[in-house]
């Protein structure tokens, strides 16, 4: 992993300060600059980069886990399933990281993709690459949906959740890839303590 240039770092301030100066008028240029300026202090990252996206031991041992709790949503949900969903859902991250050209953490990343600089890699956009590709394998015992939490502000996050047939989305298993910059976070709809969940 390699620290970020500080020339994609001013670009991306410059193409975001430029555009907000446009959208509300000279008075808020202090308060842009400032902002930044300690943005500029404080942020720095790290390039997430994979050469090989087969799991590692300490992944592979997640895939079990995440298996586990996905066959605890219901009696119904066939356990080869489970492990094919939890393992694509830990290993297909890994490439999304390395399409995205990551950086980490996640909300520097965010402000190089709204700064131009990268192309992908918001939640909703780790959501939907993840969620259509655990799609493709057309589980029949689990239900791939998403998952938004603070729709429309500023904090506003997507994810996927994982229901098993015929159950409520409350019921669900959140996998959010985005959280920890291509680690599978995961974590029952009701318990995450940091968002509320509704179907998207």
């Amino acid at each position: 992993m390699f620290l970020i240039t500080k020339g994609d770092f001013f670009l991306g301030f410059y193409r975001i300060f430029s555009q907000n100066i446009r959208k509300e008028g000279e008075e808020s240029m202090g308060r842009w600059v400032v902002g930044w300026l300690i943005g500029a202090l404080f942020w720095s990252g790290c390039a997430v980069k994979y050469e090989s996206f087969e799991p590692t031991a300490q992944e592979n041992q997640k895939v079990k886990t995440l298996q586990k709790e996905l066959l605890a949503l219901s009696p119904e949900v066939d356990p080869k399933e489970a492990e094919l969903i939890a393992h694509e859902a830990i290993t297909y991250p890994k490439q999304l990281a390395n399409s995205y050209n990551l950086i980490s953490p996640p909300l520097f990343h965010n402000f190089l993709v709204n700064a131009g600089i990268r192309d992908r890699g918001l939640c909703y956009q780790w959501a939907e690459d993840l969620g259509n590709h655990l799609k493709t394998f057309r589980p029949q015992s689990l239900k791939i949906r998403f998952g938004v939490a603070n729709l429309g502000e500023n904090d506003e996050h997507n994810a996927v959740v994982v229901i098993p047939k015929g159950g409520s989305f409350s019921e669900g298993i959140v996998l959010d890839p985005w959280r920890e910059s291509s680690k599978l976070y995961w974590i029952g709809v009701g318990s995450d303590p940091k968002y509320r969940w509704k179907e998207r």
